[in-house]
This record gives C-alpha cells, structure tokens and sequence, in this order.
C-alpha cells in the first residue's frame, strides 16, 4: 500500500484528542483536567452515567410500553443520550398503551369491524393510529353484522307455515342476506295456498285451447299451483291464434277457397269462406284462375318466349302465354336454343352470315351476305371477309412484322410494316429478335463493341475509345476495359488506393495515404486496414509507444520524470512502467514507510 504524509496527519491528530478527551489525568498549567470517566464528552460531575458512554444527560420522558413512539402515565427523568432509549417517548397521550396500532383519539368515524367495507351505526369516537383500522372516515353500506364479513345486506323474510318455501307476506322480518333462515320462514312471499306446501304460486292464464290444436280464444283468469309447476294443458299466458271453433282440433281458422270442380288443386270461380284446417275440404283449393276448369292436366297461364314449330331443335323468338300443368308443352320455351332462320323446314334452321371465297382458301373477299343453311356451312363461302390476296390461295391474310433479317445472320434490325402472306411471315421477316444488327447486309458481323487500345496485352486497355462492328469477339490487340494505369507494363494495371504502409515489414503499421498502380491485389508494404501504430516505420525493432519512468534501483517500480519512448515488445532495461515508488534508491522499498510507522504508533495505544 502506497500513500502519503499528509494523508495521515488529520488521522494522528484525531487520535491524540481521543486519547485528551479519555481522561488520561494529565495536567495543564498545575491544574488537574476535569474527569470523563465513560469518555463520552461530558465530565463525570455532570454525567447522569459517568461509566455508560451511551447515556449522558437527563431527559423528560413517558412510559412507552407498546413501542408506538407515544408514551402513557406520568412523566419521569430518564438518562440517556441524544435520544431516548427503547421504551420511552417524550409524547405523552397514548389512549391505548398495549396496542402499537392506535395511540389517538379520533371523532367523526364509522365502525367495520370485519373490515368488508360496509359500516355498522355511527358517527362513533374511537382510539385508533395512522391506520383506521376497523374503523373509516366516511360511511359504507350499511353492515347487517359488523362482525361477520360474508354478511353485510339486509333482507326481508316472511312466515312460511306450511313450509313450502314461499310465505304468505304476514309478519315481516329483517335478517342477513346469506344467513340461514329462521325457523318457519320463506324470502319468497304471495303463498296462494298459505295451508297446502303443494301449492303456493298464483298464475295468470291469458287464452284457452280447449280442442287442444295450437289455437285458442281470449279467457282471463288465474290458478293457484306448486312453484315450479306450470300452466296446465289447454291454459295459456302467451299469445294464440284464434281459433274459429275450439271445439274441434280439425277445424281453426278461416279462409277463403274455391270450388276445384277438375280435382287438380286449383280452383275457379267466386270465393267460399269457411271454417277448416290446414287443408281444405274435399272439393275445394285455396289458389283459383283455373285456365282449364274441366280438365285435370291444365290449369294455369305459362309464359313462353320462344317456339320451335318444325321439331328441329331450334328456335324463333315468338313470346306469349299457353294453359298447361306443371310445364310448357312441346315446342314452346323459355330459353332460346340456337337461332332457326326457317321454322317451318326442319332441314335448315342455322343463318350464315358470309363472304364469297373464289380461290378455296378458307378466307372470303367482297361484300358479306346472309344465307339459310343447315348446321354446316356451304361451301364456296367463308366466316372472315379480309383475304388481302382472293386469287392466290397461298396468301390471305396481312401479317404485321417489327423487324428484317436481310443478311439471313439471325440478327435484326428494325423495320416496322405490313405483308399479304400465309399462315406465316415469310423468311427474313419477323416480330421478335435476337439481337440488333450493326450491319445487316454483312452475315459475319453484327454486334457493336466499343474497345480500348490494349498495348501491352494485358486485357485492361486506355487511351481512346472506339466503336466497331463485330462478330461478337473483342478484337486483337484491343480491350473491352479503359482504366490500364501503366499500359506499356503488362504487370501493372489497377490503381489501388491505401492508407496505411509497413516499411521495416515489422508487421505494425503507420499511417500514410496514397494510390499504387498494381495488379489485381495491392501489395505490401501498402495497406487499406491498419495493423497496431508503429512509432518507427524506418527500425523493425521499435513497434510501440509507452509512458516509462526512470527505474534507479531495478526493483520494477520507477519514478518521476515519466518520458514517452518508442520501444519494442519489452520495456528497456532501467525503465519501468510504474512510477510510484517511494524510494528509487532502495530496491527493498516501494511502499510509504510513513504508513508503517503510523501502523506502530497505533499498536502502542
């Protein structure tokens, strides 16, 4: 450990007031120093404890018995220090002296005894703490039992005799929500049958469905039954349908019908109101317009929207209406199947609308005609009318192309138009390419490279650019790069740019900024990234810088002046990285002997 003289003197002195203060009985001027026997810092004379360092002087206090910082009885002398010891207090009024938790009266408060948040009767006076415990500032809900949490509401019970559960409301008592019951008691009250515990509720009928099928009439009264017991059958207290004779299950409800004289379920003529089920009676339908009235197979108006009159299969547009049954009869429909341009001769049925082809190639020419034919079309005639070429049967059609190959090489260059051809576009036409062509009148070249003079054949040339039309390849003696930085040196073609260097190849670097022209890598001793910090780039030997201090003795610790040296791996012979030694000549001592001699004089104590 290392320190110095004045860090130690402030200590001594300490020390040497302790040992004054102690008694120690020495004199000053002839005079005997007044005694401290316990060394607390008052003399003996006016020290209630003169042998108790921890208790000096004499304090008006009151009994604390429960340890709440609030002392009961009557006030006494205590002697203790600064402040009282455990058990005492200098406040005086505790209202409640073997309870830590209360110590003050207090007005104005709410009892809750078992703490659930609802009060019993009050304001009420009490001796509580900080905490109000039991007790709260403002009223809760009213508490039933203040001294039962799980009871707190107050409800209303009534006399049960026959015990069934439900009283008949005479003599009503207030209990606790939640407690069991007294004796002979209900919380339900309205007994109907205060003496028979089979029957206790009173229900409301509102309609009656004697016939018992679903529908009823208005009939307001009530029934006494058990609790859970509902209404019997055929007493109902929601609404109903009424019933036109609830008397007979088969007949409720009226509605109109028609006489069905065919017995095909629609009927005609006026409507008949009668009392029935969900069925008519026999002779009778609920629908009427019976288009038919004698015949069983029609009855009613269909909408067509097409005919077929000859069977063919197809039709012509002819809406209208026809009697029938369940469906149209043959020859009439709804939807449309194809197109008969002749419904009356089944042999055509199919309108062609077409254009003469004269040279049989598929593709007519002229004005287009319309033609009444069978499913197949004519021949002589075709479906398209543009044939650029009606008299040559190998062309018909024009074909637009975007590009010509001249050369036949593959290569295109563009030249957009229109040609009368075939099914194709003939050779040297075409709508994608390849590739452009720089020459398409020459088939051995067409691709557009721009070179650099490459003198030293090194692949990466300069000087100035040129464009020339090729077969592709990169010409002799020419380079398709243009940044050769030595082009008479076929060694050297990359400038390279770097920041750090290593001359004496020490492996550590300075920094030293720069561009090389090189090959494809930068080469040493040129650096991008920087290796430690070399304090001598020109000696191999010297890599690093340090603070060293002058060390005299050869102990490993040195001291001032500090120097920054550039050294190696090792710090140099008579220097030392340390600088805090206390005597340079002594190589036994590197510590403050100041220290030890401080260490003695405090054991001697």
């Amino acid at each position: 450990m290392r320190t110095t003289q004045g860090s130690w003197l402030p200590l001594a002195l300490a020390l040497t007031t302790l040992l004054v203060g102690c008694g120690s009985g020495l004199e000053e001027g002839g005079k005997k120093t007044p005694q401290d026997s316990d060394g607390d810092g008052v003399v003996d004379a006016q020290d209630c404890a003169p042998t108790d360092r921890q208790r000096w002087r004499e304090q008006w206090a009151y009994e604390d018995t429960d340890r709440d910082g609030w002392g009961h009885g009557p006030g006494q002398k205590v002697c203790a220090s600064n402040s009282l010891p455990p058990g005492w207090s200098p406040l005086e009024g505790d209202c409640a002296p073997t309870d830590a938790s209360a110590w003050r009266n207090a007005t104005g408060l709410y009892p809750d005894s078992d703490v659930d948040g609802a009060t019993g009767p009050g304001p009420v006076s009490a001796c509580v703490g900080d905490l109000l415990l039991r007790y709260r500032e403002q009223p809760g809900p009213p508490d039933c039992d203040d001294q039962d949490g799980r009871y707190q509401a107050s409800t209303v019970v009534y006399a049960d005799v026959d015990g069934d559960g439900v009283g008949d409301g005479a003599a009503p008592l207030d209990v606790c929500a939640g407690k069991p019951l007294p004796k002979g008691h209900a919380s339900l009250s309205g007994d109907c049958a205060p003496d028979d515990p089979l029957r206790s509720a009173s229900r409301t009928y509102l309609y009656r469905d004697q016939d018992l099928d679903g529908t009823g009439v208005e009939s307001f009264g009530q029934l006494c039954l058990g609790r859970d017991e509902p209404l019997p059958a055929g007493y109902l207290d929601a609404w109903l349908p009424a019933d036109c004779d609830d008397t007979d299950a088969t007949k409720f409800w009226m509605s109109g019908v028609f006489a069905d004289t065919d017995g095909d379920g629609v009927g005609a003529g006026p409507m008949l109101l009668r009392c029935m089920g969900n069925t008519p009676a026999a002779g009778h339908a609920f629908s009427s317009n019976d288009c038919a009235p004698e015949d069983a197979t029609r009855w009613r108006q269909l909408d067509y929207a097409y005919r077929d009159a000859d069977g063919d299969g197809d039709t012509v547009s002819s809406p209208g209406k026809v009697c029938a049954g369940q469906e149209l009869p043959p020859g009439y429909l709804t939807l449309a199947r194809g197109s008969d341009c002749d419904d009356q001769d089944a042999t055509v049925r199919v309108r062609w609308d077409l254009y003469r082809d004269a040279d049989g190639d598929g593709v007519g020419a002229g004005p287009r005609v319309s033609v009444c034919a069978s499913t197949t079309r004519p021949s002589g005639y075709a479906t398209s009318g543009e044939d650029c070429a009606d008299d040559d049967a190998t062309r018909w059609q024009w074909l637009s192309y975007a590009y010509r190959d001249v050369d036949g090489d593959r290569y295109t260059v563009a030249a957009p138009g229109q040609l009368c051809a075939g099914e194709a576009l003939p050779a040297g036409y075409l709508n994608l390419s390849v590739g452009p062509d720089c020459d398409d009148t020459n088939a051995s070249v067409h691709k557009t490279l721009r070179t650099w003079p490459d003198l030293d054949g090194d692949g990466v040339g300069a000087g100035v650019a040129a464009d020339q039309c090729t077969n592709g390849q990169t010409p002799a003696n020419r380079s398709l790069l243009g940044s050769d930085c030595a082009d008479d040196d076929a060694s050297r073609w990359v400038s390279h740019a770097y920041q750090h260097v290593d001359r004496d190849e020490d492996g550590f670097t300075t920094p030293e900024s720069g561009t090389l022209c090189a090959a494809a890598t930068l080469p040493a001793p040129y650096f991008i990234k920087a290796t430690g910090n070399d304090c001598d780039d020109a000696d191999a030997a010297l890599i690093r810088w340090a603070v060293l201090y002058p060390d005299n003795d050869g102990d490993g610790v040195g001291t001032e002046p500090r120097r920054i040296l550039c050294i190696g791996t090792t710090v140099p012979p008579g220097l030392s990285i340390f600088g805090d030694d206390t005597n340079d000549n002594d190589p036994s001592t590197v510590t403050d002997p100041e220290h030890e001699e401080l260490e003695t004089f405090i054991l001697d104590l």
